[in-house]
């Protein structure tokens, strides 16, 4: 320390001089300040594709394109599989739909099928998911089924005329 406190300011611009001359000498053989730079990666991104936990700037900055190009190409594919199922769900939507607006008169016509098919929509929906959702459909069922009875009891001559 007595060393550096014992120069004038004109050694001090020297010493800077002789420093930026030799950084630009090493760059011009070729030598890159990105590799000595370091960069921590984030432990996420080290257990998602084994990275050490510290790269130099350049090779960061090749790891980060790689890593954003896979995650973009990822994603893409990820959210065409969901807007496929997506249209594939409307489909059988709408072929379900049609094809209750063409059975529905016809089956309503018959006097034990046609208050018999919201019934066995409901028990059909009752097998179809899981968990909560079959629960949920359950219970809105058996509240239907206890709404019917009571309005097809409390009204015994139809329409009331």
């Amino acid at each position: 320390m007595k060393f550096l406190s014992s120069l004038s300011t004109r050694h001090y611009v020297y010493l800077v001089g002789l420093l930026l001359m030799a950084l630009v000498l090493a760059s011009c053989a070729g030598f890159d300040l990105g590799d000595l730079v370091k960069v921590k990666t984030p432990n996420t991104i080290q257990q998602t594709t084994g990275l050490p936990s510290t790269l130099s700037l350049n090779e960061a900055e090749v790891e980060y394109q790689n890593w954003f190009n896979g995650t973009q190409t990822t994603g893409a594919q990820w959210k065409g599989n969901i807007e496929r199922a997506g249209e594939l769900r409307g489909l059988f939507s709408q072929l379900t739909l049609s094809a209750l607006d063409t059975v529905g008169p016809t089956v309503a016509g018959l006097p034990v099928l046609g208050p018999a098919l919201p019934a066995l929509t409901g028990i059909v929906g009752l097998f179809i998911g899981s968990g909560r959702l079959r629960k949920e459909k359950e219970a809105s069922f058996n509240k239907g089924l206890e709404k019917g009875s009571g309005l097809a009891g409390g009204s015994p001559g139809g329409s009331g005329a």
